[in-house]
């Protein structure tokens, strides 16, 4: 069996941004270590963009990662720091052979919030976001790939980018569950979907923190209400969209918020799609390969299974993350069920992720 991480990520390193357009390096993102006697405690560094920090742990408008790695709680975990960064491609392989894991698909850390609202300023830093993970994986020797980035409020731009990440060997694009101000099933995001589909790419909805106005109503304290519940919302408005309908090649993920969900909004869908009668039912783009959602070792996998089918549920490890989201040793929780039949295992692990990212 071929173990596919559907769902690792990236904790960005100031090596990111060499690759940044020389006209933009002045203004690349800076990592700032602070004294380690503030409310920070051990999350002592952060981004500074346009004069913004990123993480955000006191007050609201609240977010929390462990990158940049200058922090003390980032050289607490297992991996090198090398190996969070991508910057030693090595030591990460070698971290995926302990694991069990012959593929992963890396997911940022610092972008998992929105930063630049400068739109040319946001464009140029996720293009070498882009194009340090494509040097990166290509070290790898297809052991890592990486989902691609897109300026979203410049949906002719992301279009470009998302061309220029499929060159580089992206094998997703990543969207939050909204696009700053705007709901997934708005229609002027339609390009970037049909793009996506028409390169084999899947849009991978993440966790994160992808709309400032809810972001800033809450703190650090939880992620749930700011960066979890979104991509549901993105769930919900991309069902009742059309969008799977207006472009048959086009596969969604939703990652990073467990699978209990399912039931739930799979009736809300439902509801509100017989009144727009935009989209099928969400339960035959389940069955056909066209949706995924990434389930979490603990959860109540049979339930979902029964509603969905087996051929819908991946997996990711959240490597290197140390948020409860992490899964250790995902192949081993997973294998260690005695309620989930081992042909479900491999499905979840290596089947259904297989077809989620065209690999």
């Amino acid at each position: 069996m071929v173990v596919i991480d559907a769902d690792c990520h990236v904790e960005e390193s100031p090596a990111m941004f060499d690759f940044l357009d020389k006209k933009y390096y002045s203004r690349r993102p800076l990592a700032v270590k602070l004294d380690c006697d503030t409310a920070y405690g051990n999350h002592n560094a952060v981004w500074l963009i346009e004069g913004e920090t990123y993480p955000k742990l006191v007050g609201k408008g609240g977010t929390i990662f462990r990158t940049p790695t200058l922090m003390d709680s980032a050289k607490l975990k297992r991996e090198s720091i090398g190996a969070q960064e991508m910057t030693d491609v090595g030591t990460r392989v070698d971290d995926m052979d302990r694991m069990g894991i012959d593929t992963q698909i890396v997911f940022p850390t610092l972008f998992l919030t929105t930063t630049a609202k400068d739109l040319q300023l946001e464009a140029a830093i996720l293009g070498a976001y882009n194009s340090f993970l494509g040097d990166r994986c290509a070290a790898s020797k297809g052991r890592i790939r990486f989902a691609a980035l897109v300026p979203i409020r410049n949906v002719r731009e992301s279009v470009e980018e998302l061309k220029r990440a499929a060159t580089l060997g992206a094998a997703a694009v990543m969207l939050h569950g909204m696009a700053w101000d705007k709901r997934l099933d708005d229609e002027s995001l339609f390009p970037v979907y049909e793009e996506a589909a028409s390169l084999n790419l899947p849009v991978c909805v993440h966790l994160g923190w992808g709309c400032p106005a809810i972001t800033e109503v809450f703190d650090a304290s939880t992620n749930f209400y700011s960066a979890i519940l979104p991509v549901l919302m993105g769930f919900h408005s991309l069902m009742i969209s059309g969008a799977l309908e207006a472009f048959p090649k086009l596969r969604l993920g939703f990652l990073e918020a467990g699978c209990q969900w399912v039931p739930f909004l799979i009736r809300q869908v439902r509801t509100d799609n017989a009144r727009q009668k935009r989209a099928k039912d969400p339960l035959e783009y389940f069955k056909t390969g066209r949706v995924f959602v990434a389930c979490e070792g603990d959860e109540d996998i049979n339930t979902v299974v029964n509603l969905i089918g087996e051929d819908s549920l991946v997996a990711g490890s959240d490597y290197p993350h140390g948020d409860p989201s992490r899964q250790e040793d995902m192949v081993g929780e997973f294998k260690e069920r005695a309620d989930l039949s081992p042909r479900l295992v491999e499905k979840i692990l290596s089947d259904n992720p297989r077809r989620l990212y065209g690999l």
